[in-house]
C-alpha cells in the first residue's frame, strides 16, 4: 500500500509540473508594439503601454536591447515580447521599431563617483593632479606661489592684491 501511495504522489507531481510548464508556454506573448509610459532611470524600470490595448507591461533595464546605459525615453516607440507572471505582464525583450536598438532616455542618473578635482602641488605651485611628494620636478627651493620668485614667499608678495577692507558696520 505504501508503494502505491508513493507512485501516486510521483505521478501527481509530474502531472502538476507538466501542467505548469504548459501554462508558462501559453502565458508567453509574442512580439507586440507599444510606447513607454514612463521609465525611472535611477531605479532601472518602468512600464510600456501596448498599442493593442490591454494591461501595462513592466519593463526592467536588463531586457532592453541597446548598447551602453539601458533606458527608455518617455513615449518612445518599442517592440517587445512579454510573459504573464503572478504580478502581471513583464517584458522579456524590448527593442526599437524593426528590431533596431532603443533610443533611450535623455536623462542619466547622477553619478556617485567623486568629481575630478585639481589639487595644488606645494612643490611646483601648480594646480594639477598631483601632490608635492609625487611631483615630477623633484624638490624645488622655496618660492612664491603667486609670482614664482625665489626672493620671497606668497605672504610677502608685492604683486599679490591687498585684502579687501572689512565691511563697515551700520548703526
Amino acid at each position: 500500500m505504501a508503494k502505491d501511495t508513493a507512485t501516486t504522489t510521483v505521478t501527481t507531481r509530474q502531472t502538476v509540473q507538466e501542467e505548469s510548464d504548459q501554462d508558462l508556454e501559453a502565458q508567453h506573448v509574442g512580439p507586440r508594439r507599444g510606447r513607454c509610459k514612463w521609465f525611472n532611470v535611477v531605479k532601472g524600470w518602468g512600464f510600456i503601454t501596448p498599442d493593442d490595448g490591454g494591461q501595462e507591461v513592466f519593463v526592467h533595464q536588463s531586457v532592453i536591447q541597446m548598447g551602453g546605459f539601458r533606458s527608455l525615453g518617455e513615449n518612445e516607440e518599442v517592440e517587445f515580447e512579454s510573459k504573464l507572471t503572478g504580478k502581471g505582464y513583464e517584458a522579456t525583450s524590448v527593442y526599437g521599431p524593426s528590431h533596431a536598438e532603443c533610443k533611450g532616455s535623455d536623462f542619466r542618473p547622477y553619478s556617485k563617483k567623486r568629481r575630478f578635482r585639481k589639487v595644488r602641488c606645494y612643490n611646483c605651485g601648480e594646480f594639477a593632479n598631483h601632490i608635492a611628494s609625487k611631483c615630477a620636478l623633484g624638490p624645488l627651493p622655496k618660492r612664491c606661489h603667486n609670482c614664482k620668485s625665489q626672493d620671497h614667499l606668497i605672504a610677502d608678495c608685492p604683486t599679490k592684491p591687498a585684502p579687501a577692507p572689512p565691511p563697515a558696520e551700520s548703526n
